[in-house]
């Protein structure tokens, strides 16, 4: 069907984009802006590497073990930079909701990938 082709696309742009343009806008300086692109490209780049050990049948506990303990990492840089930028509330709540969205759209891209719908 098209709609779950579009669906795990649409979570991923429009997460990605809400989240890398609206923190480019809000933060001033231009090691904010990197900082936060690199917990996302960090973010992405954990999910691609578990479900692809997933999907190939490769992962061990030790990977698994691992992949969490980077993704929990990338999650507290995360929260404590949106703590520390110069944000408005609503803005606090919504670029972390964007970075999950933008991972969760991620991980359904991979799972339809690996089943070849």
């Amino acid at each position: 069907m098209k709609t779950t082709r579009l669906l795990p696309w649409l979570l991923f742009l429009s997460g990605a984009l809400i989240y890398v343009i609206g923190l480019w806008r809000a933060c001033p300086l231009l090691s904010g802006k990197g900082y936060f692109f690199g917990v996302l490209m960090k973010g992405m780049f954990v999910t691609y590497a578990y479900q692809r050990a997933v999907n190939l049948n490769q992962n061990d506990e030790r990977f698994a073990s691992v992949c969490q303990m980077v993704a929990l990492i990338t999650i507290g840089l995360l929260l404590v930079g949106v703590w520390n930028a110069p944000l408005a509330p609503i803005e606090k709540a919504l670029y972390p909701a964007a970075f999950f969205i933008c991972l969760w759209g991620q991980i359904l891209l991979l799972r339809l990938q690996n089943t070849g719908d």
